[in-house]
């Protein structure tokens, strides 16, 4: 059954409510992470406070926070245009499969057009076969791309 779901642009106070699932996010991919809460905490206050750089949306039943995305303004030279990194996204297990994460991904869509860009871009772990299968079945074109990550020596 399919539940009543609000979609809506997170601000700085959506904050301490938005932690704890992005907490539970970065456990689903524990091996790719090592930010702690602090980080993570200041992270998400420099994001929601600078909407020139990015935002969340967060998707809301019953007035609890059940799924977010995130996406961040970038460019891309080889297409020569900006566009909007879908940075993350995720819903709580238990309320998966009902429409949610599509919602979020039309919402940064949204977002996207209303700012005057025309694409959405994201990356997904080669391995997580069930959602790139998801992935692909919602109109979109797939690139063979190997994703690189190069610290910088700072923490």
């Amino acid at each position: 059954m399919k539940q009543s779901v609000v979609l809506r642009i997170a601000t700085p106070v959506s904050l301490e409510r938005i932690l704890p699932l992005f907490r539970a996010y970065q456990a689903y991919y524990s091996t790719l992470t090592t930010a702690d809460e602090a980080k993570t905490r200041r992270f998400l206050a420099e994001l929601l406070a600078n909407p020139e750089a990015g935002f969340a949306v967060l998707a809301e039943s019953d007035q609890a926070i059940v799924g977010f995305a995130t996406g961040f303004f970038t460019v891309s030279g080889v297409l020569a245009e900006r566009m909007v990194h879908l940075g993350d996204l995720y819903v709580l297990p238990e309320h998966r499969h009902q429409g949610i994460a599509t919602a979020l991904i039309d919402r940064v869509t949204e977002e996207a057009r209303a700012r005057g860009i025309g694409l959405v871009r994201w990356l997904s772990v080669a391995t997580n076969t069930e959602i790139n299968q998801w992935y692909a079945s919602l109109s979109t074109t797939n690139g063979d791309f190997k994703l690189f990550l190069k610290p910088t020596g700072l923490s």
